[in-house]
């Protein structure tokens, strides 16, 4: 049972590693903050499924006409190159930005 938890636990500080080094550092680095992304993400596609779809080929396939970004950011920034994840550790990463972010459930 201890050995389960501990593998399980492992596996979940590896998959958050993941996310820091394949999202958050370059989000940090074009300063743009992951949680207003997430919002505006979410009000473009609201329910959990849209957004995911959304958002995995956003990132496969970028483009000013597709980002939930504003219009002063979109004039300032230049769109992302695609992301060089494969499509599984792309979803993986998605369902962690999902949880981290997610509105309900994490109110306090």
């Amino acid at each position: 049972m201890v050995k389960n938890i501990s593998l399980i636990l492992v596996f979940v500080i590896a998959l958050n590693a993941n996310f820091k080094n394949n999202c958050v550092n370059c989000h940090i680095k074009v300063k743009v903050d992951l949680r207003e992304t997430f919002m505006n993400a979410l009000l473009v596609y609201g329910a959990k499924n849209s957004f995911k779809t959304a958002l995995f080929y956003y990132c496969k396939n970028p483009a000013s006409m597709t980002s939930v970004m504003n219009e002063w950011y979109l004039n300032d920034h230049k769109i992302p190159n695609p992301v060089k994840l494969d499509d599984a550790t792309l979803k993986k990463m998605l369902n962690i930005y999902w949880n981290r972010y997610k509105v309900i459930n994490n109110l306090k």
